[in-house]
């Protein structure tokens, strides 16, 4: 009987469990498509796909998808609201066309820093008819084939175009590059420059400029820009209008310095200043005698400095800051007085 029930229990032990069904990694919804229209293109934008649906890291991505539908006339506002989402992409995938394939080259090329981004033309708009409207996707898949579920959809109606930026000029200044253009009416611009240390014409302004002038103070000097104007209207940015050079030298003599003060400490006399915002900016200080200026010290490069050998009297001293280049600003003045 022992022997039995030994027998019985080894035989349980030796059961195998049911397989486990295989873990089906999903790429990660795309959730923030966006469309904006510049020119005749509509330009989408979203999230470069890193991710599973798991929150593990997507590490076998194959290509992303962009999708598009044209809307029938009056049909505009199916599927609108929040509730309407998923109708929308039940449209898409029954009636949407695929446009694009990014794999290989073509993703590396429409990566943009953490995003990627996609142009697709746009029709004009027909003469005395309703503009033209398009719903964009995007879905994601794995190398096996596995995709994600198809992202947000994107909406545009095509709208009229801006006419170019005319009349545009550029002159180097102190504070940076003035620029100035024509206006145009019921538009705000946005101002791009390129230049060598850039590999691509970038944008230094937000398209909500209301006026037609800017000053570009982020352009470094001892360099040669390129500049350019878009007019934006009704979210829809023009083509840029004709570029212009411009060359900045680094002619431009540095700030002044602010809040000087000379105190008397015993025998000696301290100087102290607020520190300048421009990189690689030395101090020269200066001590009057009669009616010379004698050099003190011609490079320190901490807003304070200690004359250890001051004059019995009254001191007037003075203090420049000099740039990279050799350019001094104008002096500013501080008196100490009476016995020491």
């Amino acid at each position: 009987m022992i022997v039995v029930l030994i027998a019985l229990v080894g035989g349980g032990c030796g059961r195998k469990a049911d397989p486990m069904p295989p873990v089906i990694e999903v790429p990660e919804t795309t959730t923030d498509l966006e469309v904006r229209q510049e020119g005749s293109e509509a330009v989408l934008d979203w999230s470069f796909p890193q991710l599973t649906r798991a929150g593990r890291r997507l590490v076998d991505l194959e290509r992303v998808e962009v999708w598009k539908l044209d809307v029938p006339p009056g049909q505009e506002q199916v599927g609108g609201g929040p509730s309407g989402a998923e109708l929308r992409r039940q449209l898409m995938l029954g009636r949407g066309r695929l446009i694009g394939r990014l794999e290989g080259k073509g993703l590396e090329q429409a990566t943009r820093g953490p995003k990627l981004e996609v142009r697709d033309p746009l029709p004009p708009i027909p003469a005395g008819q309703v503009a033209p409207t398009f719903w964009y996707a995007v879905r994601t898949r794995r190398r096996d084939g596995t995709p994600s579920a198809l992202s947000n959809i994107a909406v545009w109606q095509v709208k009229p175009v801006p006419q170019p930026v005319q009349g545009l000029t550029a002159q180097p200044t102190a504070r940076g590059i003035s620029l100035t253009w024509q206006e145009l009416p019921e538009c705000t611009y946005q101002v791009e420059r390129f230049g060598r240390p850039e590999p691509a014409w970038k944008a230094v302004s937000e398209p909500t400029l209301a006026q037609a002038s800017f000053v570009d103070t982020t352009a470094t000097q001892n360099a040669s820009w390129r500049y350019r104007v878009r007019a934006v209207k009704d979210a829809v940015w023009g083509p840029p209008g004709k570029d212009v050079p411009v060359a900045y030298p680094d002619v431009y003599p540095p700030a002044a310095v602010e809040r000087l003060v000379c105190l008397p400490e015993g025998d000696k006399v301290l100087l102290r200043w607020d520190p300048l915002a421009e990189p690689k900016v030395l101090y020269r200080v200066f001590r009057r005698r009669n009616t010379l200026w004698i050099h003190l010290v011609d490079d320190a490069r901490e807003p304070r400095f200690v004359d250890t050998t001051p004059p019995a009297g009254d001191a007037e001293y003075a203090v420049k800051a000099v740039d990279a280049a050799g350019n001094e600003s104008e002096p500013v003045y501080c008196t100490v007085r009476g016995e020491r």
